[in-house]
């Protein structure tokens, strides 16, 4: 039985993997830290769990002599970089800390100096990086709205001029100390567009996507789920059967990634790790539209985050999961 920590579990990522990891059958999770939490039972937190299990606050000396197999850093962004150096096992980080393969853009985006600059991460995306992955020390996990739009777009970039996502996820993205956690009448029945331009997962993105981009998002009335609709302005007419049988084979191998004949909606990935890319139509202005949905809190982040792991550690891509 291989041995798995969270730093930060007590939020809304860190749960998500407490319940993936808690039901693993390779992996027996023994650090659940979480300085605010820390002796409290996590059903304390969140009822609906139904096991024993405690949050810790173990210092990083002491989790490096348990010998774990593997840590997960669900901790806020600049955080993670102050963790990282001090860690002996592998690493996969929830935060954008590592996520830039030039450290400069990620100051520039972030605002703020990177502190590890020496130290490089794989970008944790399996449908393009899995090989990588596997013999990486340190993954970095993508984010949500980032995860969405790259796979939505991958295959196409070549032929597409520019691309404008428009995308729809839900409050719990935004995190647990967020006002819509706070008072849930700021959403309901609502829909708040926020960040019109610069968003960070757009830096985070042209990292893989080379046609030009836009993206708004938005935040709607539901706790989890995000729908990325792209926008793709073609160079040329293309045949759009051509375009969805690109997809296809594109993503052939990919486990949790699948193509779909309908316009895929939210109802289809809560609560698991899939992402569905449907649409694929074509209007009179030469502008392809693709709908892309998952769940921002699983695929988005912590489904995604044992997806990594379990590469990593030469698990089935799909245990637990």
């Amino acid at each position: 039985m291989h041995k798995a920590g969270i730093i930060g579990a007590s939020g809304y990522t860190g749960y998500e993997l407490i319940k993936i990891l808690s039901k693993h059958l390779k992996v027996k999770l023994v650090v659940l830290n979480s300085k605010n939490y820390a002796g409290k039972k996590v059903k304390e937190l969140y009822p609906d769990f139904d096991e024993d299990l405690e949050f810790t606050d173990y210092p990083i000396e002491e989790i490096n002599d348990m010998n774990l197999d593997a840590v997960f850093l669900a901790v806020p962004h600049t955080t993670a970089m102050e963790i990282v150096p001090k860690l002996k096992c592998k690493i996969i980080d929830l935060s954008a800390d590592y996520r830039f393969k030039n450290v400069k853009e990620y100051e520039k985006v972030y605002k703020v100096e990177h502190k590890d600059k020496d130290r490089k991460a794989i970008y944790g995306l399996p449908e393009l990086f899995i090989e990588e992955i596997k013999k990486a020390r340190i993954v970095a996990n993508p984010g949500c709205y980032a995860t969405g739009m790259i796979l939505s777009a991958y295959p196409i970039q070549e032929i597409a001029e520019y691309i404008i996502y428009d995308c729809k996820s839900g409050w719990s993205g935004a995190g647990k100390s967020s006002v819509y956690a706070r008072d849930s009448s700021i959403i309901k029945d609502n829909l708040i567009a926020y960040k019109l331009v610069n968003h960070r997962h757009k830096y985070e993105v042209e990292q893989f996507i080379k046609s030009k981009i836009s993206f708004t998002p938005h935040v709607i009335d539901t706790f989890q789920g995000m729908m990325i609709t792209a926008h793709a302005l073609l160079k040329k007419k293309e045949d759009v059967e051509k375009i969805k049988e690109k997809y296809r084979e594109f993503y052939k191998e990919c486990k949790f990634t699948h193509i779909v004949d309908e316009i895929p909606d939210l109802h289809a990935i809560q609560g698991n790790n899939k992402c569905l890319i449907g649409g694929f139509e074509i209007d009179e202005n030469n502008q392809l539209v693709i709908v892309t949905v998952l769940d921002n809190l699983l695929k988005g982040a912590s489904g995604q985050a044992v997806q990594n792991m379990n590469i990593m550690l030469g698990f089935k891509e799909e245990e637990g999961l």
